[in-house]
C-alpha cells in the first residue's frame, strides 16, 4: 500500500464549505457518518449501509475509507459548513475508484451525500465542484465518472450542474449489475473501455 498523509488541518475551502478528510479517531465523524447513512433519502438513493452505530462507523472509517486515501491520495470527505456554534457537518462528497485487485476503474467516480435539511441548497454541486478543482490541481485527476440511477434527477441534475456529460444508461458490474446514468467529465474518450469500464 502506497504511503499517504494528509498534512495536519488539511482542508479544501469553498465558499460556503470546509472539505476535509474523515478522522476515525473523532467521535463526532463516526456519529454524522451513521446519521447521515441512515436518513431516508440517503436510504431511498443508495441503500442500507449497515453502517448503523459508531462503533460500525469507525471500522468502515479506519478501514476502507483510510486504505482508499493511503492508495490514492483521495477517497470521501466530510462536508461542513459554518454555523452560528462553529463549524457544523451537512454531508459527504467522495471520488472513489476501488482498489486492485478488487472492482475499479480507471478513473474515480464522484459522488455526494446531504442532511435532508441541508439539501437544496447548492452544498451538493459547491463540494462536489470544489473536490474536482482540488483533485485536477493537486493530483493531476482530469478523468472523473458520475454514476447515479437513471431516476434519480436530483443527482442527475447536480452532475449536469457540475459540467459533466451523460454518456447512456450501463448496466455496471461494480454496482451488481444494475443499470445506470453515465456522466464523465468534458475530454474524456468516447470509449469508456479504456476506462476499464465494463
Amino acid at each position: 500500500m502506497p504511503e499517504f498523509s494528509f498534512p495536519p488541518g488539511f482542508t479544501i475551502s469553498t465558499p460556503r464549505l470546509q472539505i476535509s478528510p474523515f478522522n476515525p479517531t473523532d467521535p463526532t465523524h463516526c456519529a454524522f457518518l451513521v446519521q447521515l447513512w441512515n436518513t431516508d433519502d440517503f436510504i431511498s438513493s443508495c441503500g442500507k449501509t449497515g453502517i448503523t452505530t459508531p462503533e460500525k462507523a469507525y471500522s468502515f472509517l479506519q478501514g476502507r475509507v483510510s486504505e482508499h486515501y493511503a492508495y490514492h491520495g483521495y477517497g470521501m470527505f466530510l462536508v461542513s459548513r459554518q454555523a452560528d456554534d462553529g463549524v457544523k457537518p451537512i454531508g459527504s462528497v467522495s471520488l472513489t475508484r476501488g482498489i486492485p485487485p478488487g472492482p475499479h476503474y480507471l478513473a474515480p467516480d464522484i459522488g455526494f451525500a446531504m442532511l435532508p435539511e441541508e439539501g437544496r441548497k447548492g452544498y451538493a454541486t459547491e463540494a462536489a465542484k470544489g473536490l474536482l478543482e482540488y483533485a485536477k490541481k493537486s493530483l493531476g485527476v482530469d478523468a472523473v465518472f458520475g454514476f447515479c440511477s437513471p431516476t434519480n434527477q436530483r443527482s442527475r441534475g447536480a452532475l449536469e450542474k457540475i459540467g459533466m456529460e451523460f454518456r447512456g444508461v450501463r448496466p455496471l458490474k461494480v454496482f451488481g449489475g444494475e443499470d445506470n446514468a453515465v456522466y464523465v467529465l468534458p475530454g474524456m474518450s468516447d470509449d469508456l473501455s479504456i476506462y476499464n469500464l465494463d
